[in-house]
């Protein structure tokens, strides 16, 4: 596993890396007994149709690992071992795995539509405990999974072969199954699950990023200038790197979705993020949309209405995690959509030789996207790579650069307006004046001064509170209109009712915290909790998971991309005032250590903090420990930090 997560690129921590040794002779006891059941029931004469056995089969695209699937002549038996109660939510995930594999998975969606094939779910209780009772009658699923087998079985280790004979007889044909091909099949999403997913995001109203801060016009103008470059490459078949840039809420996420939703590119086009929390707000809000607005009549691009469920969970498949979409870097991505990706968070990519856990990347992050993408695909690929300025948060993110440097070597082109020529530094600025390298779009970029509902003055406010600059900060502070105050406070409690004064209706707010804040924990604030980002963000009033209980705190890797309308910063010793400068410190053990070299990765993760705010923020700096009997926390130390803030114009509550 640790080896894995390294090939793919994650930076996975000591403690799980611990977990994970613990767990290995937990799960292969666990596998063990899976091996023992198939071998005690396919021994059975009557199951010499099931040819090959699959075992922890990774769908990787929807995030899913199969227990076992079983491929006989006809037939696709799906298992899925559960000890104790079998429940409803049981059936309905081996029930989905069936639907994914016939709108995902191109081998078995030919074998189903040519050879007649079905597909049989069956949980295995391994167990005993209580389960549901098993129908007289078995039938198959409405069109377009027709070939799906229900409802479920639900049987016992001693009644699994009784399960599977039962399966054989419900058979249409009796092709068999080559165990290769079956294996090897790309990742190739069904016309109807693709007439779905346009149809539910075009319903949508995504709470997270509804109130985006760019007028729409100029998110459709630049949207359309993208579209129009996809195009040029679809026909002279040169690969391109497009850059979007744009400030933290300028609407980058907007015009990507849109670009991926576009009918024109529909079976070609994914949205790639790195930011994964972004990802599950984004999935769950669609889910959650289609849901409010689905008329009681009417069909989701003509699937039944009984069938509603399983389309609403499988059609937001065109909005993938990073390492779900590319798989090994640089082999290929194995799905057949996928030749045009906009990549969310471009500047997130890793550099080359970053150490992960104990591997090192062969080549720039970026660089070995493009191979994918090339091995894939070959010509006429693109990459819409949006970029958020000044936002690279985690140490070995390279920036624009690489992608830029990518493409030079890998003979693509980059289409980029001069708004963001701008942005660059004077060698990537350099790096693209090589012959037959840049081309210009005329709008590439979403600039900050468009917001509407958080005022540019907390914006350039943030921006010179973190270079130091107090004065400008200060005048800036005073520019702004009384509703965008930047208020600071000592007491956690008066930052919660000052949110909960101004909050009104379906407006959002929410704690947010240094992911290095860890000394907050003092104050009941655990930054490292990480709670579900998408119930965070979209729960009503009422429900404890919501943000809007202010409960529960989100650090700056969990908030990026994402805003409220007002935020609680809590600010912790991980970034401090000394010498009249910014100094970052990381906690360890029992102490803080002093760690100059990740000072640009602190300052902007505050950055990203203090810019999540649609329409007004306070500032949280504990009072520390009174008593002075807290080393890790003195109050001298949050006392500049707070002297500095007001200094900058922020208002004490």
């Amino acid at each position: 596993m640790s080896d894995r997560a390294a090939r793919d690129g994650w930076h996975i921590e000591p403690e799980q890396h611990q977990e994970w040794k613990a767990s290995v002779s937990a799960l292969q006891e666990q596998l063990s007994r899976k091996v023992q059941v198939l071998q005690s029931v396919l021994s059975e004469p009557c199951l010499e149709a099931f040819e090959s056995i699959v075992l922890e089969y990774d769908l990787r695209r929807r995030g899913l690992r199969l227990d076992c699937i079983l491929l006989g002549k006809g037939v696709v038996a799906v298992l899925e071992f559960k000890r104790g109660d079998i429940l409803k939510a049981h059936i309905d995930q081996i029930e989905n795995y069936c639907v994914n594999l016939v709108e995902f998975h191109a081998e078995t969606r030919r074998l189903c539509e040519q050879s007649h094939v079905i597909l049989v779910p069956i949980v295995v209780q391994t167990e005993s405990g209580k389960r549901p009772k098993q129908p007289g009658q078995r039938g198959f699923m409405p069109r377009p999974w027709h070939h799906i087998s229900r409802p479920a079985f639900v049987s016992s280790k001693s009644e699994l072969a009784e399960a599977l004979v039962e399966s054989l007889g419900a058979r249409r044909g009796t092709v068999s199954i080559e165990a290769a091909a079956w294996l090897n099949a790309p990742f190739a999403p069904s016309s109807t699950i693709l007439d779905a997913a346009l149809s539910l995001y075009g319903q949508h109203d995504v709470a997270a990023i509804h109130a985006h801060a760019a007028p729409t016009e100029l998110i459709e103008r630049c949207a359309q200038g993208v579209l129009s470059w996809i195009r040029q490459s679809t026909n002279d078949k040169i690969n391109r790197v497009i850059f979007i840039s744009g400030a933290p809420g300028s609407g980058k996420t907007l015009l990507g979705l849109k670009v991926v939703f576009d009918r024109e590119h529909q079976k070609d086009t994914v949205f790639v993020t790195g930011n994964s929390p972004l990802v599950e707000v984004l999935q769950k809000a669609l889910q959650k949309s289609y849901k409010r607005g689905q008329s009681r009549s009417g069909n989701l691009a003509g699937y039944p209405k009984e069938s509603a469920k399983h389309v609403i969970s499988n059609a937001t498949f065109k909005i993938v995690k990073a390492h779900s979409f590319l798989g090994a870097r640089g082999s290929g991505t194995g799905s057949m959509d996928g030749r045009i990706v906009v990549f969310d968070e471009a500047q997130r990519t890793y550099e080359k030789g970053r150490m992960v856990l104990r591997s090192k990347l062969d080549d720039h992050e970026a660089a070995l996207i493009l191979k994918s993408l090339e091995t894939s695909y070959g010509k006429g690929c693109v990459v819409v790579a949006l970029i958020g300025h000044n936002q690279f948060i985690n140490s070995g993110e390279v920036g624009a650069g690489a992608w830029i440097h990518a493409a030079s070597q890998r003979g693509w082109r980059c289409v980029v307006s001069d708004a963001t020529l701008e942005l660059v530094s004077d060698s990537e600025r350099l790096a693209l004046e090589q012959p037959n390298l840049r081309e210009q779009i005329e709008c590439g970029h979403l600039p900050h001064a468009l917001r509407y509902y958080r005022n540019l003055g907390m914006e350039k406010w943030a921006a010179a509170v973190l270079d130091g600059n107090s004065v400008a900060a200060a005048n800036e502070a005073k520019s702004m209109e009384p509703c965008d105050t930047i208020w600071l406070t000592r007491r956690l409690s008066d930052a919660k009712d000052w949110a909960r004064k101004h909050r009104v209706g379906e407006e959002r707010a929410g704690l947010i915290g240094s992911g290095r804040g860890v000394r907050l924990a003092a104050e009941g604030l655990f930054v490292s909790f990480k709670p579900s980002i998408a119930d965070w963000m979209l729960c009503p009033d009422g429900d404890v998971r919501s943000s809007n209980t202010l409960e529960t705190i989100q650090n700056q890797f969990q908030v990026q991309g994402l805003e409220l309308d007002y935020t609680i910063v809590c600010w912790d010793l991980d970034l401090r005032r000394e010498a009249n400068a910014w100094t970052s410190y990381a906690f360890s053990g029992d102490r803080w250590l002093k760690r100059p070299r990740d000072l640009a990765i602190a300052m902007n993760g505050y950055r990203v903090l203090l810019t999540r705010a649609r329409r007004g923020m306070i500032i949280f700096v504990p009072q520390g420990d009174l008593s002075g009997l807290d080393p890790t926390r003195e109050s001298d130390r949050y006392n500049s930090i707070a002297d500095y803030l007001l200094a900058c114009g922020a208002r004490a509550l």
